[in-house]
């Protein structure tokens, strides 16, 4: 594979592969890259693994590599595979409980001679109509799909106002503001084209942590790397920033969305 990286040819060759470590195998991906200087490896959510290493390293050199790492693999495969069964034990069903705006919130499900499904949330639950055509098998999926388009009609409504109140305060604001899914990252802030980007999902999390999120990004119009100067220009407006970061890391399984069954 030839990929164009500004301007430069980048070669990048994929396989997979499987070692054998003290207790038991690793099975991995291995990404060389012209571009690479150094060999990494890096665990995903679905427990999956995957080492980038520059093009010209020996297999010898980089199983060795993994070798020297595999107690770190080891429990890092053990931690995605725990947070995995916590989401998967979540169902988009009766009684189960969700985040919305850092509060948990029951489901209550009642199916009706109805065409269409509805959900409405009256500030203490989620009440959904389900329609009467929706089977068994259907069901989870469909409730899903009703539910994260609800969150995402929120999402674009508190976001947007929060955005335009914070971007007053710090005198800058975006030209373009877009909010979808993103799997990695909270936001992010393209400064070339002066767009903002944020995931859906932070509607999930209290006001403080949308805030925080949101002058983050905005404070990138600034500052647009993470540096001493940007940090600074963070805490002139939220203080107590760090209370947040924190709030993501504890609440990481909360805000996790479980995959369709």
């Amino acid at each position: 594979m030839r990929k164009k990286y500004f301007g430069r040819v980048r070669y990048i060759k994929e396989s997979q592969h499987t070692i054998a470590i003290p207790n038991g195998r690793i099975d991995f991906t291995l990404k060389k890259s012209s571009r690479r200087r150094t060999i990494s490896i890096s665990v995903d959510k679905k427990a999956r693994i995957a080492v980038a290493a520059p093009s010209y390293s020996a297999d010898k050199e980089i199983f060795q590599f993994i070798n020297e790492k595999a107690k770190w693999i080891s429990d890092k495969v053990i931690e995605a595979q725990k947070y995995q069964d916590d989401v998967n034990q979540k169902k988009f069903e009766h009684g189960y409980y969700f985040l919305f705006m850092g509060k948990e919130y029951p489901i209550k499900i009642e199916q009706r001679d109805r065409k269409r499904t509805l959900i409405t949330f009256n500030g203490s639950c989620w009440q959904v109509l389900l329609a009467d055509h929706i089977g068994p098998q259907q069901r989870q999926k469909h409730i899903k799909e009703k539910m994260l388009k609800w969150y995402r009609e929120q999402a674009k409504e508190v976001l947007g106002g929060r955005i335009f109140h914070f971007a007053r305060i710090i005198g800058l604001g975006p030209q373009r503001i877009a909010i979808r899914s993103q799997k990695r990252v909270w936001g992010n802030c393209d400064t070339r084209t002066q767009t903002i980007n944020l995931n859906w999902q932070i509607i999930l999390t209290p006001l403080s942590v949308i805030d925080y999120i949101i002058v983050h990004e905005l404070c990138h119009l600034k500052v647009p790397n993470h540096s001493q100067r940007f940090w600074l220009e963070v805490k002139k407006i939220l203080p107590q920033y760090k209370e947040s970061v924190k709030w993501l890391k504890i609440h990481a399984i909360d805000l996790a969305i479980p995959e369709d069954d």
